[in-house]
């Protein structure tokens, strides 16, 4: 009896292990923004934006607006208890002016910032289009999965992630252009 319960859970044991032991040979997944946003064009388009006028002084001017604000909240909070109501009431219209004004500011450095990587996916598309291909080829890839059709992946996995050996193809053949 207990030689057939040894018998039955090696057995068991084997069996159930199997899939855990399959290969992932085959099988990929790859995230395309990191892609856009990874190569050495995104850094130097993203370097150009961040040097330009318009994008200098949208950013000092949510400095300066920023540290407004906090001046006047200080004020607010140190002399609040002795200013009176209409005082108050104007530090606080003056304080929602400024934080709509700061919105405003990052909502345009966040549209300046999308329009760049709008243009690098289009500028983009088919050397990464082309370089995945080649890869799916080479590595004999026979599923790819985009990551944000996942709940989770071992993105240190280089086995499964090809996204970083992505980036470096592209970045070298856009050094040979």
């Amino acid at each position: 009896m207990k030689k057939t319960y040894i018998f039955l859970t090696f057995i068991l044991t084997f069996v159930f292990s199997v899939p855990s032991l399959a290969s992932m040979d085959g099988i990929a997944v790859i995230d395309y923004r990191t892609i856009f946003l990874g190569t050495d064009m995104a850094r130097e388009s993203f370097e150009d934006l961040r040097e330009s006028k318009e994008f200098k002084k949208l950013a000092e001017e949510g400095q300066i607006k920023q540290q407004e604000l906090i001046s006047i909240s200080e004020e607010l909070n140190k002399d609040g208890k002795t200013m009176s109501e209409e005082d108050k009431a104007d530090k606080g219209k003056a304080a929602q002016t400024l934080y709509q004004d700061i919105q405003y500011s990052n909502q345009k450095l966040q549209a300046l910032e999308a329009e760049v990587l709008k243009k690098l996916e289009t500028d983009q598309m088919p050397n990464v289009q082309k370089v995945v291909n080649e890869l799916i080829k080479a590595k004999k890839i026979s599923l790819l999965f985009n990551s944000q059709a996942l709940l989770a992946y071992d993105v240190s996995n280089t086995e499964i992630n090809i996204t970083p050996e992505v980036i470096d193809l592209v970045n070298k053949a856009n050094k040979g252009k």
